[in-house]
C-alpha cells in the first residue's frame, strides 16, 4: 500500500513536470516596476510547477506601434500640467494597444493557462482576450487614487481613464494589490467584490541586505532615497535637520535632482543604482530612514530600508503606514509637518536604545514581510490555484 502510495505522489508530481501550469505575463517596465518584473522571472524560473514567459510591454514593437505611441504621449503646451490635454489617457491607450498586440502575437499557437498583465494599464486593450482566458491584474494604485493624492489634475480629465481601469477590473479573474490601501480602493471605489482581489505586497531582494551591525557610530547617520525631492519630502527633511541637527547626526539624501547645499553634516549622492556597491554601503551605515512623501503609491523604499534594519519616519499617505507601526519600528507623521518631524527625529537620535530597538524590529518586520522570493511565490500559487 505505501509503495502504491509513493507511486501515486511520484506520478503527479511528473506530471506537473511535464504540464507545468503556463502563464504569458506583460508587464510595464517604467519607474520601479521592472525590478519587480525582474523579480517574478527569477522566482518562477525556479518552479518546475510554473512556467511564466514574461514580456515587457514594449518588446516587439512595430514602427507603426512606435509612431502612435509618440504621437499618443505629445504634450500640449500649458494645458499638460494639469492633464487638460488628456495626455495621460492618450498613454494609457496607447500602452494598452500595444500590450494588447504583443499578447496576441503570443498567445496564438501557444497553450496558455492564464494572462497576467503589470500593470492594469497593460491590460486596457486586451478586455476581449480577458474575456477568452482567465486573466491576473497586479497593480500599485488606482486612478481614483492618483487624482485624489497626487494633485494630477481634474477629476474630469481622468474619466476616460477610469472608464479603461473599470472594465479591466470588471473582467479580472483576479486582482492583487500591493497595498491595503489599493486594495480599498478597488473595492470601495470600483465595486469589484472583496473575494476577488488579494494584498500581496513585492517584497524586496532581502539576500540582497547583510545582517545589520547594530553597533553604535558617534553621530548616526540618517538616510533619504527618493527622486522627485519636493514631493517625496526632502525639502522638509533638509530644512529640520540643517535648523536642529547639524552637527548632532549626518544626512545622506541619495536622489538625482539637484540639490545645493554645502554643510559638512549633508551629504549628496547622485546617480546611485539599486543593489549596487554604493547603494547598499549607504544603507549598512545608516540607522535611521526618513522619507516624508507628500503623496505616494507604496514606497518600495521603506521595505528596503526595514530589510537593512533602519528605524522608519513616513507619512500616512498611500501603503506607507502598512509598512511602518508607530511606536514599533518607526513613526508616522502627517506630510508638512515639519514639528513632528523634527520631534520624532530627536527622539531617534537622542534615545539610543529606542532606536535600537526599532531598527531590531524593522529587521524582523522586513524578514517575515517583505521578502521578494516568498511574496512572488505566493502570487504564482494564487494564480495556479484561481486558475483551475
Amino acid at each position: 500500500m505505501a509503495a502504491r502510495e509513493a507511486d501515486f505522489v511520484q506520478d503527479q508530481i511528473s506530471a506537473k513536470q511535464e504540464n507545468p501550469f503556463r502563464i504569458l505575463s506583460v508587464q510595464m517596465q517604467s519607474v520601479g516596476h521592472r525590478v519587480y518584473g525582474e523579480i517574478l522571472r527569477e522566482v518562477s524560473s525556479s518552479r518546475e510547477d510554473i512556467q511564466l514567459d514574461s514580456f515587457w510591454a514594449h518588446d516587439e514593437r512595430s514602427l507603426a506601434t512606435k509612431v502612435l505611441r509618440r504621437l499618443a504621449e505629445t504634450r500640449a503646451p500649458v494645458l499638460s500640467k494639469m492633464n487638460l490635454d488628456f495626455r495621460r489617457a492618450r498613454a494609457e491607450w496607447s500602452t494598452g494597444q500595444m500590450s494588447r498586440k504583443l499578447a496576441t502575437k503570443k498567445l496564438q499557437g501557444q497553450n496558455y493557462d492564464a494572462l497576467h498583465f503589470h500593470t492594469q494599464t497593460a491590460a486596457y486593450g486586451s478586455v476581449q482576450l480577458m474575456r477568452k482566458i482567465k486573466t491576473f491584474i497586479t497593480i500599485d494604485m488606482t486612478v481614483f487614487q492618483l487624482v485624489k493624492e497626487f494633485n494630477a489634475g481634474p477629476r474630469w480629465t481622468y474619466l476616460p481613464n477610469f472608464m479603461m481601469e473599470r472594465n479591466t477590473f470588471n473582467n479580472a479573474a483576479h486582482i492583487i494589490a500591493f497595498s491595503d490601501w489599493a486594495r480599498n480602493s478597488v473595492i470601495e471605489d470600483y465595486h469589484i467584490k472583496p473575494e476577488r482581489i488579494t494584498t500581496i505586497t513585492p517584497g524586496v531582494r532581502i539576500e540582497m541586505f547583510s545582517v545589520p551591525n547594530f553597533e553604535l557610530r558617534a553621530k548616526p547617520r540618517v538616510l533619504f532615497v527618493g527622486n522627485d525631492f519636493i514631493r517625496k519630502g526632502g525639502d522638509d527633511l533638509l530644512a529640520v535637520f540643517l535648523e536642529s541637527f547639524r552637527g548632532q547626526a549626518e544626512l545622506h539624501l541619495v536622489t538625482n535632482d539637484e540639490i545645493e547645499i554645502r554643510d559638512p553634516s549633508v551629504h549628496v549622492h547622485q546617480k546611485v543604482s539599486a543593489y549596487s556597491g554604493l547603494w547598499q554601503s549607504l544603507y549598512q551605515q545608516s540607522e535611521i530612514f526618513v522619507m516624508v512623501s507628500r503623496s505616494e503609491a507604496l514606497g518600495m523604499v521603506f521595505q528596503e530600508a526595514a530589510a537593512a534594519g533602519l528605524a522608519l519616519i513616513g507619512t500616512n499617505v498611500g501603503g506607507i503606514p502598512e509598512m511602518i507601526t508607530h511606536g514599533g519600528n518607526g513613526f508616522v507623521i502627517s506630510p508638512g509637518d515639519r514639528a513632528a518631524l523634527s520631534g520624532y527625529l530627536k527622539i531617534l537620535i537622542e534615545d539610543v536604545e529606542l532606536r535600537q530597538k526599532m531598527r531590531k524590529a524593522s529587521r524582523e518586520r522586513a524578514l517575515r514581510d517583505f521578502d521578494a522570493s516568498r511574496n512572488t511565490d505566493r502570487l504564482l500559487t494564487l494564480f495556479s490555484s484561481s486558475a483551475k
